[in-house]
């Protein structure tokens, strides 16, 4: 195997100082990266994280793997595989100040309620509640507990427009509850929060976020040989546990990417009929091919029932994508 990249991590742990090395490899066109642990002379490959001839892949499994060995106290001798900027040289900002010391500290008791109210407004508003206040920000604002409109805009995500909106209700639901620090926040904060606490904190977060675009590569190569292996969406949305309007959006994901979807999108229309196919590009002609509610209408009328809007949307963005992938194909 021939070495691409290598870094050496040290880790001080009482009295000894553990030293590994984080590797990229590559051998007859087969990409490898793991960790090697280093005794004296000897060196032992530890644990394998990626083996394949996927780079995407490699690089998130690269990039998770890092944040995990540095959430545990491995330090690298050359940083920024994660961050352009080392981060014992980054001055930290306020907010993620805040945000680490807030999830060190127990609030659940606040967080319900908060979360209650949260729900209650979603549903008024038909809205997601998140767009109303992350659980994040619930976090945030159950261990700050701010009580009035100037406090609650020390909160980070809480400008003018979300403040103006809810802030009346936020700070009626926590004025009355009891607190042990004073505002301005800045004043205290970063003072107790210590080097190592933000350390952890922060490579925690590293940690999930390439965590989840680990998942989602993976998902990637997993859909993609499920369509080369010919599977139909049923089997598909059984292998990734996903609904079949989820499974056809990443699909058309994917075809956006430059992947080559047709054999699942063929398999799909194997029972289209011609009228139909004729019907859809002349509605597309029309309509064009950017919303799918007009072309819904002009194929199928306004009484499709809830269950079959459903079957006919999934119909439409096959076609929709064998359309596009003609039209390519044609220029």
């Amino acid at each position: 195997m021939q070495v691409v990249f290598l870094n050496q991590f040290e880790r001080v742990t009482g009295h000894a100082d553990e030293r590994a090395q984080v590797f990229i490899g590559e051998l007859q066109g087969i990409w490898s990266v793991g960790w090697r642990t280093l005794q004296d002379a000897a060196s032992e490959v530890q644990d394998l994280w990626y083996e394949g001839m996927s780079w995407e892949e490699l690089l998130a499994a690269f990039r998770h793997g890092v944040a995990v060995k540095m959430k545990l106290g491995f330090r690298p001798l050359l940083d920024g595989m994660l961050e352009e900027v080392p981060f014992w040289e980054r001055r930290q900002a306020m907010p993620q100040l805040l945000q680490c010391y807030a999830d060190t500290q127990d609030a659940e008791e606040v967080v319900s309620t908060l979360r209650t109210w949260r729900r209650a407004r979603a549903v008024e508003e038909k809205k997601s509640a998140y767009l109303i206040a992350t659980n994040r920000e619930v976090q945030l604002l159950a261990v700050y507990l701010p009580h009035t409109l100037d406090e609650l805009g020390e909160i980070p995500g809480f400008g003018k427009v979300k403040t103006e909106r809810y802030g009346g209700e936020i700070i009626e639901l926590l004025q009355g509850m009891e607190r042990r620090h004073t505002f301005p926040l800045s004043e205290w904060v970063p003072g107790s929060v210590t080097a190592e606490q933000l350390a952890s904190w922060m490579f925690r977060q590293q940690e999930e976020k390439y965590s989840k675009k680990l998942a989602i590569v993976r998902e990637k190569r997993s859909l993609l040989e499920g369509i080369r292996g010919g599977k139909t969406l049923v089997q598909l949305g059984d292998d990734l546990k996903c609904s079949r309007r989820a499974l056809i959006e990443r699909i058309e994901r994917l075809d956006e990417e430059g992947y080559d979807v047709l054999p699942i999108v063929e398999r799909e229309l194997s029972e289209l009929t011609e009228e139909e196919a004729q019907q859809f590009e002349t509605a597309i002609g029309e309509l064009g091919d950017q919303y799918l509610k007009p072309l819904l209408r002009k194929m199928y009328g306004d009484s499709v029932s809830a269950d079959e809007a459903e079957t006919k949307y999934a119909k439409l963005r096959m076609m929709r994508i064998r359309h596009r992938r003609s039209v390519v194909q044609a220029v």
